[in-house]
């Protein structure tokens, strides 16, 4: 993670978590309906400071270590800035995340896939399945596959398929400063249960359909 160390008041996110990103997209998009938030993979926190009064935030994240250096100010500011009180289950999120109840988010952000070796175990029909049981009707999916070595988009859309979900796109190339320096490169799917819930996604044209190839949706057991 990274964040500007002479910033005054509340941290920009800036890398793959700046506003202009398909992730900072997302939140703008949904921040008048995004009550419960849950994100996967902590980092360094910077999507904590994309909360809105009123919205919860719930993290999920398997390293120890990871979470007291997000919450070391001495390293980083996002959490202890715009998301203090916030809930952070220590554990494999495939197993965690099957404790929250039905039902529970308007958005889950999935971000776990940058690292050069991917948890295969949250790519899979039943981990899909497991997401979307844990979204409201209107709910919205958040995958972050931006991975030098992996091509993810494929894979997810056969899941997203299989599953029943609908399934958007975007890939997001900085052209110029417009959205400021240390703002990286942006591969982001997006998946809900109905089109309805992906309605401002829909109106906006940097966000694009996704149909699956016809090949074999990983599964735990293939």
């Amino acid at each position: 993670g990274a964040q500007y160390v002479t910033e005054a008041g509340t941290p920009t996110p800036i890398t793959y978590y700046n506003e202009a990103t398909p992730i900072g997209q997302a939140f703008t998009l949904l921040a008048d309906r995004a009550e419960t938030i849950g994100v996967v993979g902590l980092g360094a926190g910077a999507v904590a400071c994309h909360a809105r009064p009123g919205q919860s935030f719930t993290y999920y994240e398997i390293d120890p270590l990871v979470v007291d250096i997000a919450k070391d100010p001495a390293y980083f500011t996002y959490l202890s800035s715009c998301t203090p009180d916030a809930d952070i289950k220590l554990g494999d999120a495939r197993i965690t995340l099957g404790d929250a109840p039905e039902n529970a988010y308007d958005l889950l952000l999935l971000d776990a896939f940058s690292s050069d070796a991917i948890p295969i175990h949250l790519l899979t029909r039943e981990a899909m399945a497991l997401y979307l049981s844990r979204m409201t009707e209107d709910g919205v999916i958040v995958f972050h596959i931006s991975n030098r070595h992996v091509d993810l988009l494929p894979v997810l859309a056969r899941v997203g398929e299989a599953e029943g979900a609908v399934v958007l796109h975007q890939l997001f190339l900085p052209q110029d400063d417009s959205a400021g320096k240390y703002v990286l490169p942006t591969n982001v799917m997006v998946f809900a249960k109905s089109e309805d819930a992906l309605a401002p996604f829909l109106a906006d044209p940097r966000w694009t359909r996704v149909n699956a190839d016809g090949r074999r949706a990983w599964t735990d057991d293939y």
